[in-house]
């Protein structure tokens, strides 16, 4: 159950202002604004997963107690957009990627993914298709800069080059955005056919803020093993009733068929969060199986080079790497936040505005949290990039290695 299907880009990647928020309908009211960042707030305390993981890493802070605080700054808003962007203010005290506000180029474009594959993505369908967000984000024009053409696409997605005087092979992927898949292939798969003679593959994510999981696990990686390579993960559930709709849709079935939270100590965890027994009520055990197709039985050294923008699906590949030793990790620790299913979406009652939120705890092999520890590359060095190879650090590391 990884990150597979569709929308994981990280925060960074939108500016989120409504650029102008006007609706046929009039403004609301204080009472409804606070309604609604009460019904956030509620949604939030018995479903999100990572309060006392932003405590440790932002220095105590504690997002649930800070509630009234939160109420004073919505009364202060003027109109709908100050109140747009307080939510969205709000939620970065979260410090999570997978956890903002929707604009409308990311609302529109998420509606599009998840039509592509209604039925399993119903509960996130119920949530964009409701009437108050289908008025809302109608109304409001967009400023967003999504990095996708009008087709939805990433622009010059990969870049594919011979290197070291044909001892290595290099490509760099800026996104795996799942509607790249199918043309990004027709470079990407002729590419790997034509570098069996190599000493090393270099697979360059830094920058790669995440996208849909199947762009590596079903297309890069199987064409480039010779066995069946095996990862074992484990995803904790607060439990909450808003969240089960969406494991409902995607895997057809509800909490009733996952483990109770107790059952989690016969794993032996070493390095279980605390809360994990006190605030979640349920597991699973999540194992990524992918097996060779198409493979070209590369018998050279694969590398991924990683950073901190590194996440969500792209950490998931930085992840599964790590832990099957599918490729060697170069530069610097990841993002995290890859372990688990699409985040959670949201509609406010009175407004319309859509949030998005992460709904479970993915944990690693010996129970760290994926979103906390992140991965740690097996070689350290500067992953700044360079568009000049001879310059990389990373790369260059990478070339002394297999001289």
């Amino acid at each position: 159950m990884k990150r597979r299907i569709f929308i994981y880009f990280t925060l960074l990647l939108f500016i989120f202002t409504l650029g102008g928020c006007k609706t046929n309908k009039a403004s609301l009211t204080q009472e409804e604004k606070i309604a609604d960042f009460n019904y956030m707030y509620e949604v939030l305390k018995n479903n999100y997963p990572y309060f006392e993981v932003n405590k440790r890493l932002n220095g105590g802070l504690d997002w649930l107690s800070n509630k009234e605080d939160y109420v004073d700054e919505i009364k202060s808003t003027q109109n709908d957009e100050e109140f747009y962007n307080k939510l969205q203010e709000i939620l970065a005290d979260l410090n999570n990627g997978h956890t903002d506000m929707m604009d409308k180029a990311f609302y529109e474009y998420v509606k599009k993914a998840y039509n592509l594959q209604p039925k399993m993505n119903e509960a996130w369908l119920n949530q964009l298709n409701n009437t108050k967000a289908v008025e809302r984000y109608g109304g409001m024009k967009s400023s967003s800069r999504l990095p996708v053409s009008s087709d939805s696409k990433t622009p010059d997605n990969v870049k594919t080059e011979i290197i070291d005087n044909g001892k290595a092979a290099y490509f760099s992927i800026k996104m795996l955005n799942g509607f790249n898949i199918e043309s990004d292939m027709k470079i990407i798969k002729p590419f790997l056919k034509s570098i069996s003679s190599t000493k090393a593959l270099i697979i360059d994510i830094r920058g790669n803020s995440g996208g849909d999981s199947r762009y590596w696990s079903d297309n890069i990686v199987p064409m480039l093993i010779n066995k069946t390579l095996s990862n074992k993960e484990y995803i904790a559930y607060r439990g909450g009733k808003f969240t089960e709709e969406f494991l409902k849709s995607r895997y057809g079935t509800g909490y009733e068929k996952l483990q109770l939270i107790e059952n989690i100590n016969k794993e032996n965890l070493k390095n279980l969060p605390a809360e994990v027994m006190k605030d979640f009520k349920y597991y699973s055990i999540s194992v990524t199986k992918i097996e060779p197709k198409d493979s070209i039985d590369y018998k050279g050294k694969i590398y991924l080079l990683v950073d901190g923008s590194v996440f969500s699906s792209s950490e998931a590949f930085a992840a599964f790497s790590k832990g099957t030793g599918f490729a060697v990790l170069v530069g610097e620790k990841t993002g995290g936040d890859g372990i688990g299913f699409d985040p959670a979406v949201c509609t406010l009652p009175n407004s319309g505005f859509v949030f998005r939120f992460t709904q479970e705890m993915g944990l690693t092999s010996d129970g760290s949290c994926n979103f906390e520890s992140k991965t740690e590359p097996d070689i350290k060095v500067s992953a700044k990039k360079n568009a000049d190879l001879n310059k990389d650090e990373a790369v260059q590391t990478v070339l002394k290695l297999i001289k």
